[in-house]
């Protein structure tokens, strides 16, 4: 059980990642028209990873691995759902370019934290569910990957049958899943 909690919240964070990854920039697109503010959104949504896997090993030790995955999925969570709660309560128009690109570095800030925390979990996950390291890590990466791989696509139906809007509070419950 321990191995497949684990392996659950690898994927549902993975898949909210790669829906973010699609739906952020869509949402500017559709809102001005521009590719280049859409690019903006895309690179905000990026570019914290960088400073974040830096620090995000010290935040595990620091807070704890458990504590640190939780905070970063709820993190996640908020910086996606934010988009249609300020729509509903403060109109559409507020969504602009400047607030969608810090929503979605907001969230991408906390990824690498959560992604280290789940991977320190994993070993003893591992061990109580009677699995050897080897198998644990591929299953890991296995679901970790055809999340990511598969988000995209997801998230590209989610807003063709939804709205971009309305995709977020999907993406914020697959965060708070995990």
């Amino acid at each position: 059980m321990p191995g497949l909690l684990i392996l659950s919240s690898a994927f549902l964070a993975a898949a909210g990642n790669g829906i973010s990854l699609v739906a952020f920039p869509w949402l500017v697109l559709q809102r001005t028209g521009s590719a280049t503010a859409a690019s903006i959104v895309a690179g905000a949504g990026t570019l914290p990873l960088l400073f974040a896997t830096l620090i995000a090993g010290t935040a595990v030790d620091f807070l704890g691995r458990r504590r640190v995955a939780i905070l970063a999925d709820a993190m996640s969570a908020l910086s996606v759902a934010a988009i249609p709660i300020l729509a509903l309560t403060l109109g559409a128009g507020v969504l602009n370019t400047a607030v969608l690109a810090g929503l979605a570095a907001l969230g991408a800030f906390f990824d690498p934290a959560g992604m280290t925390a789940r991977l320190s979990m994993l070993p003893e996950a591992a061990r109580r569910a009677d699995w050897t390291l080897d198998h644990s890590n591929s299953m890991y990466e296995a679901v970790f990957n055809l999340a990511y791989i598969t988000g995209p696509g997801i998230g590209g139906l989610l807003i063709a049958t939804l709205g971009g809007i309305s995709t977020m509070w999907v993406t914020a419950a697959a965060f708070v899943l995990s």
